[in-house]
């Protein structure tokens, strides 16, 4: 949806960009009736309905003017790739000002759950060698209405279940869109939104230090810090962010945030052979996190021919999760999913002919 476009002498609304109240108020406003407002938005958030004809507790000359005027369509689909674990992920187009664009999320359904990893910008700033998208450099942030219609889009599909868990962890720094960011989960999580749990909303970032001092116990949604090294040699070669911000600054916002807001933090650490995945990289992560209220997923690398870096065997990261569990805090190894279709950790990026393998 562009809202530039203007139909008749009023622009059109982009519904899902609006905070809850905003967006009952002036589709209530644009019918003449408050409580129509407060229907419409029902009908989308509660009952997933995108067709404003099958609205039928608004008045029909008010559905054929909220079709015209107010934006609920999904993001449009330009490819649906299926792994063969069940992954499927999603590319779609979004309008920025400088025309459309293109993002990738991913669904990743399991017994229990099903999570929806999704992005918040086109593109990245904060070129980390190991990420695909980094290679895309940065293009767009991502309004809130464009998180949250991601979520829409996918749950608009009719053979997949539901989503009860949202990661932001696709393309983009989320604390880079910052207050984008708090704004798509503030409607996702309100009573009145998509009512999704704030427990079950995890936010990544790579440690955007003043951003993570900036979070209060309200923030709707968990911590996750993409750590990735346990020294600032390495870290720093890998993630140019730590020149900024050092592993020591780090990790004192990380328990800061949690003694502040009484939340748990999430320390995501990817496994890259003779980079981060030594006995002695395990003892240095078990330090450094040991007085700070977490969990630690260990994520072997996704390789690829677009970067050099490799996965260490099976043994190296059995024995760096054993390492681990001499330290007190959770640590698991995270199961690599959708790497068929360039949907695991790190892969998002539209891979096609022209994209050159690394040398």
């Amino acid at each position: 949806m562009n809202p530039a476009i203007v139909l008749s002498d009023q622009p059109v609304i982009d519904f899902f960009n609006l905070e809850i109240e905003e967006a009952e108020r002036t589709v209530g406003e644009l019918i003449g009736k408050k409580f129509h407002g407060s229907s419409f938005a029902s009908y989308v958030y509660k009952h997933y309905q995108a067709k404003t004809d099958e609205m039928f507790s608004i008045p029909a000359d008010a559905r054929e003017k909220i079709k015209d005027l107010v934006d609920i369509s999904p993001l449009p689909i330009l490819k649906k790739q299926i792994s063969v674990d069940g992954t499927v992920k999603f590319l779609l187009q979004v309008q920025t000002p400088k025309g459309p664009e293109q993002i990738e999320c991913v669904y990743l359904p399991d017994p229990e759950r099903v999570t929806l990893c999704v992005s918040s910008q086109v593109g990245c700033k904060m070129a980390c060698k190991f990420c695909l998208t980094a290679q895309l450099g940065f293009k767009h942030s991502l309004t809130a209405g464009d998180i949250v219609r991601q979520i829409w889009t996918v749950e608009q599909e009719p053979e997949l279940r539901r989503i009860t868990n949202i990661v932001f962890m696709g393309m983009g720094e989320p604390f880079d869109n910052f207050d984008e960011v708090k704004k798509a989960t503030r409607i996702l999580t309100h009573p009145k939104g998509f009512n999704k749990s704030a427990r079950k909303i995890t936010v990544s970032t790579v440690g955007i230090v003043e951003k993570i001092n900036a979070l209060t116990k309200e923030d709707p949604f968990k911590l996750a810090i993409s750590l990735n090294g346990t020294t600032n040699e390495i870290r720093s070669k890998i993630m140019p962010i730590n020149n900024r911000w050092k592993i020591e600054e780090l990790m004192s916002a990380c328990r800061e945030y949690s003694k502040r807001t009484n939340k748990r933090v999430t320390f995501e650490y990817i496994l890259m052979k003779d980079v981060s995945d030594s006995v002695e990289d395990a003892h240095r992560l078990g330090k450094l996190t040991a007085d700070i209220s977490c969990k630690i997923n260990l994520i072997p690398y996704n390789e690829s021919p677009f970067t050099e870096f490799k996965r260490p065997s099976d043994e190296q990261i059995a024995k760096f999760h054993s390492t681990m569990l001499q330290y007190d805090n959770a640590v698991f190894t995270r199961k690599n999913r959708g790497n068929d279709i360039f949907a695991a950790c790190g892969m998002l990026k539209k891979v096609d002919a022209a994209a050159k393998p690394a040398s």
